[in-house]
C-alpha cells in the first residue's frame, strides 16, 4: 500500500514537472523580468488586440508605453529592480519584434499585387465630381463651381490627417524594408515619426501646384 501511495506521488509530481504550467526556477533577476516582460506582451497583443496584424502599430505603441510604466529603471533604483526591468524590457521587445517581423512577412506573402488603394479612391472620387458636376451645368439653376481657395483648405486639412496618421504607422516598417530590422528605442521611433508632419504637409502642398 505505502509503495502504491508513492509511485503515486512520485508520478504526480513528475507530471506536474513536465507541465508547461509548472513553477519555473529563475537563474536571474533578469531571467524573472524577461519570462514576466514576454507574457505581458503577448497577452496584450492576444487579448487586447486579438492577434491581429492590422493592430501591429498600435501594439507597438502599448509596448512602449507599458515599458515606460512598468518597466523603467532609475539610478537610485536596487540592482534587483534595475535587472528585473532590463529583463521586462528585453522580454516585451523580443514579443514585438516576433510578432512585427510575422506580420511584414504575411503581409508581403499575401501581397499579389501592391495596389494604392488611397489613389484609387481619390481616383473615384475625382470621377464623381467631375459627373456630378457635369450634371449640375445642365439641371441646376443656381449651378456655381466650389471656391478653390475653401477646397483646397478642406482638402489639405483632411489629407493631412490621413497621411500623418498613415506615415506614423508605417515609419517601423519602411525602417525594416531599408534596414532589415526594427528600431525598437522608442524615443528613436518617436523622433522618426515627430518628422512625418512637415514631410506629409510638403507633399500636399506639392499636390495642389
Amino acid at each position: 500500500m505505502m509503495n502504491q501511495i508513492f509511485n503515486l506521488t512520485f508520478a504526480l509530481v513528475a507530471a506536474l514537472m513536465s507541465s508547461p504550467v509548472a513553477v519555473r526556477a529563475y537563474t536571474s533577476d533578469f531571467d524573472k523580468g524577461y519570462d514576466q516582460g514576454q507574457k505581458k506582451a503577448m497577452n496584450i497583443w492576444n487579448y487586447q488586440y486579438g492577434g491581429k496584424c492590422t493592430h501591429i502599430s498600435d501594439f507597438e505603441y502599448k509596448v512602449n508605453d507599458y515599458i515606460k510604466s512598468h518597466y523603467w529603471w532609475y539610478s537610485s533604483d536596487s540592482s534587483f529592480t534595475k535587472s528585473f526591468d532590463k529583463g521586462g524590457q528585453a522580454g516585451m521587445k523580443n514579443v514585438l519584434q516576433q510578432y512585427q517581423t510575422q506580420c511584414h512577412n504575411d503581409h508581403h506573402d499575401n501581397d499579389n499585387v501592391n495596389v494604392d488603394t488611397g489613389m484609387c479612391s481619390g481616383l473615384g472620387k475625382d470621377a464623381a465630381s467631375e459627373i456630378a458636376e457635369k450634371y449640375a451645368e445642365d439641371h441646376c439653376p443656381n449651378y456655381s463651381r466650389p471656391s478653390t481657395i475653401i477646397f483646397q483648405k478642406k482638402y489639405k486639412e483632411e489629407c493631412f490627417e490621413i497621411g500623418l496618421d498613415d506615415c506614423k504607422g508605417a515609419i517601423n516598417d519602411k525602417v525594416y524594408l531599408y534596414c532589415g530590422r526594427y528600431i525598437d528605442d522608442y524615443s528613436v521611433l518617436e523622433g522618426l515619426k515627430f518628422k512625418c508632419g512637415y514631410k506629409v504637409s510638403g507633399y500636399i502642398d506639392d499636390s495642389l501646384h
